[in-house]
């Protein structure tokens, strides 16, 4: 999750994809007046969800992610429907995402209630 958020989506976002193109998107999007703004703290949000994910990981990271993934692919879906049939998949690929983020919420929550279990077991005496 840290590459995709910080290394790819923020990364590429800022750096190598057109920013003209993002843009537009934007535009697109409804957000007619402060495009660049929101472009700029799009890809700041993103890096600090990658560094959240690399080194603070909780299940509330993860969920926060989830919610990010579900907004920006339905707003995508809406306003710009033309990448629900995009050869290279950037909305269906969010499935996989997704799934994903669920995963990381369902192993936290186990390995939360795990530790736990061992940590009394271990402060019971033995006999």
């Amino acid at each position: 999750m840290a590459f995709i958020w910080a290394a790819w989506t923020a990364f590429a976002s800022w750096f190598v994809y057109p920013r003209a193109e993002s843009l537009d998107w934007l535009r697109r999007v409804g957000l007619t007046h402060g495009a660049a703004s929101a472009f700029l703290a799009a890809c700041v949000f993103d890096l600090a969800m990658g560094v959240m994910s690399c080194f603070f990981p909780s299940r509330r990271i993860w969920r926060l992610q989830f919610v990010v993934v579900v907004f920006y692919s339905i707003v995508i879906a809406v306003w710009i429907p033309s990448f629900l049939f995009h050869p290279f998949g950037p909305l269906t690929k969010n499935m996989a995402v997704l799934c994903c983020l669920a995963y990381l919420v369902m192993m936290e929550g186990s390995l939360n209630r795990t530790t736990v279990k061992e940590r009394g077991r271990a402060s019971r005496p033995s006999r």
